[in-house]
């Protein structure tokens, strides 16, 4: 097992993790191409010479989450239909056959699976739409091996008014699963949790706990008594809360500001009176201690000088095997060699050098184990493994219309900033071109406090890099993944510190001579999107054009519009990450400065976005054609922050690519837009060119 993303983690990356744009990406289907499948024009634009078919990029993935029985007679999968949901299937595993399958009606599909016992699997559904800024409310089902008793467990309660997500927990009993309670799309509001007893048969629940902070995970102990509560302030975007049982009942509250440094309980260990603790209070990084609650005794198992772990991996039993790293390449660091689980992953790791490998499940009998194997260049295999005779068996292709070899490769890099600060990142390359002079994409991920890049296959930097272009991703300071300080103690620093930094990585790519001086261009999405206006802004003769998608680029517009100043804790964080005054954020805002970009703009903008309100495009764009600038602009009217359906993104991006020919590919700037981005049968989205800007 390993350690799970706490309610008030996955509460805070709904708030401020961007929309990625194309890692919103749905995982929909795995439908052959047929012979009169439309390739896309000339438009996917100079996408007929590439490496690999532009539809095949966004064509979505056809397996997701296979698991085996714990008797290893069958296999459990998420496989998509045609029209782009998820069913969850049972697979006999002597024929390999379909042996039964749960489908949901409507917008759901298969999110999660879990096996129950060897007759019995439960699989978590979530919801999809075009404008949601989450996952949906959440429900859980369960299924037999041979398709009877199909079963809709969980449809909700009323602690939310009827608006509630469901997250299974940890197994009770062969009938009886725990599961948390939370309102869908929570947000800022930081709610309390409820645990209910979930009955896998019959679905009958009863409440067994409420959490005493706001946002809380629960911790339990070997005989499934709640010991801590951890959770959040409702007032504060980097407070957490844990909550202490004493020997009386009540619970003791200990309150810890994470830009200081926090001591957070995990898990007991199977010793009497041991706990596992991540711990930032003695190191910037995350570090793993084993701690005596009794006598305060402490033993830190792991730490990395540079990087937080983002995972620590357990045993059957509670014991860490493994610490996920990623300073550059994802990488397992053995906390104990010993550990079967440390000496299987060892293995495979060896078997499948250049690539990351994920232990899923195996049998009761520990003899089996499905993993997974991915890396930069295709989304994964599933394979089984057999301890036994060492025999690896293929499973199954999540995208079997992929080649490897010719899919961009991904390379980390890093440089020194202008004032000595390690900064990391990452390049794709395109195949079959020498790295030198080559046209180079600057993309800063959104966020900007908390997310990071990361090494591994991501489809926005591939569908670029497929069209030709070097990519750069860069952890700019203010990222997450790289220590408190690292984080924190740049807020406030938007178009400061942080903008040199993607600044430098410009200058970095130039002077390896991977990037021609004269081919350059910036673009991103949210906060990526503020850094790509604040690019051409800040450094006018440095890019070539610049590309805005959901961004924001006034940060007093910032502040009193969307949904991130509707609770107390957003306010705090926008002072804290924007300015506490009026002039400091119109001095850090490209709208202000809009007289000095040179470059032409692109601005892509959803107009039901919540997040980044609509007024941030419309004052953007303005300003700019306002001065007859060169703009083109693209707007999705289902869209909220970031286009999700599948035909919306596939014109998003052929017109981005269009844009990027034009300005530092082959074509010229006076060239006219292609007319051909909008797929077979779509509507297509509302695309503007300003034809009275001087250009060229």
């Amino acid at each position: 097992m390993n350690i799970k993303k706490s309610l008030l983690t996955a509460l805070l990356a709904s708030i401020f993790t961007a929309c990625s744009s194309i890692a919103a990406l749905a995982q929909q289907g795995d439908v052959e191409k047929s012979a009169d499948q439309p390739e896309g024009g000339e438009s996917f634009a100079s996408m007929a010479g590439s490496p690999v078919p532009y539809e095949d990029l966004f064509r979505p993935l056809a397996y997701s989450n296979i698991r085996i029985s714990p008797d290893g007679r069958h296999f459990a999968a998420g496989k998509v239909r045609d029209d782009g949901q998820m069913d969850g299937v049972i697979i006999d595993r002597k024929t390999m056959q379909v042996k039964s399958v749960l489908q949901m009606a409507g917008a759901y599909g298969v999110s999660n699976i879990r096996w129950a016992n060897k007759e019995r699997v439960l699989f978590s559904f979530s919801f999809s739409s075009a404008t949601s800024e989450d996952g949906g409310a959440f429900g859980i089902a369960g299924m037999n091996v041979d398709g009877s008793r199909q079963e809709m467990l969980w449809r909700g309660s009323d602690d939310y008014g009827g608006n509630e997500g469901a997250m299974l927990l940890d197994k009770i009993d062969d009938e009886h699963y725990r599961v948390a309670v939370y309102p869908s799309g929570a947000g800022m509001k930081f709610p309390y949790q409820y645990l209910y007893k979930l009955n896998i048969y019959s679905g009958k629940n009863a409440r067994i706990a409420r959490s005493p902070v706001r946002g809380g995970s629960p911790i339990f102990n070997k005989d499934g008594d709640i010991t801590h509560w951890v959770g959040s302030l409702p007032s504060s975007f980097k407070h957490t809360v844990v909550a202490t049982q004493t020997t009386g009942g009540d619970w003791s509250e200990d309150v810890y500001d994470l830009s200081r440094g926090a001591f957070i309980p995990v898990a007991w260990t199977q010793e009497e009176d041991w706990m596992w603790y991540t711990d930032t209070l003695e190191a910037s990084t995350k570090g793993l201690y084993k701690v005596n609650v009794k006598t305060g005794e402490k033993k830190l198992v792991y730490r990395h000088p540079k990087v937080d772990y983002d995972t620590i991996f357990f045993d059957d039993d509670g014991n860490p095997w493994g610490a996920v790293i990623n300073y550059d390449y994802p990488q397992v660091v053995y906390l104990d060699e010993e550990n079967h689980y440390a000496q299987t992953h060892k293995r495979l790791q060896g078997t499948f050098t250049n690539h990351y490998v994920r232990i899923l499940n195996r049998t009761d009998d520990g003899n089996e184990w499905v993993v997974h194997v991915g890396g930069d260049r295709h989304p994964g295999n599933y394979y089984l493994y057999n301890q036994f005779d060492g025999a690896l068996k293929f499973l199954a292709n999540q995208a079997n219309w992929i080649d490897p070899a010719l899919i961009p490769a991904t390379h980390p890099v890093r440089f020194t900033a202008r004032d000595g600060l390690e900064i990391n990142g990452y390049l794709t390359l395109p195949v079959n071109k020498e790295a030198k002079n080559l046209p180079l994409i600057v993309l800063p991920h959104g966020g900007p406090h908390g997310p990071r890049d990361y090494w591994g296959y991501n489809k926005e930097r591939i569908v670029f890099a497929n069209a030709g272009y070097a990519v750069m991703h860069v952890n700019f300071r203010g990222s997450g993944g790289y220590g408190r300080d690292f984080e924190y103690d740049w807020y406030g620093h938007w178009g400061l510190e942080m903008q040199d930094d993607l600044t430098d990585a410009t200058y970095w790519a130039i002077k390896s001579g991977i990037a021609d001086k004269d081919r350059i261009c910036i673009y991103g999405a949210s906060y990526g999107g503020y850094a790509s206006m604040m690019g051409v802004a800040k450094e006018p003769d440095l890019y070539k054009c610049g590309i805005g998608y959901v961004g924001v680029y006034d940060l007093n517009i910032f502040m009193n519009a969307g949904d991130v100043q509707l609770h107390e804790a957003g306010r705090k964080y926008q002072v804290e990450a924007l300015g506490s005054t009026a002039e400091k954020r119109a001095a850090q805002s490209p709208l202000q400065k809009a007289d000095r970009i040179k470059v032409p703009v692109f601005l892509v903008q959803g107009m039901r976005d919540v997040r980044v309100h609509w007024d941030h495009y419309i004052a953007m764009r303005d300003a700019l054609a306002e001065r007859n600038h060169p703009l083109e602009t693209l707007v999705a009217p289902r869209a909220s922050h970031g286009a999700r359906e599948h035909d919306s993104q596939k014109e998003i991006y052929c017109r981005m690519i269009d844009f990027f020919d034009r300005h530092i590919g082959d074509r010229k700037p006076t060239d006219p837009p292609a007319q051909d981005c909008v797929p077979e049968g779509a509507t297509g989205l509302e695309y503007e060119y300003y034809e009275r800007a001087a250009r060229g």
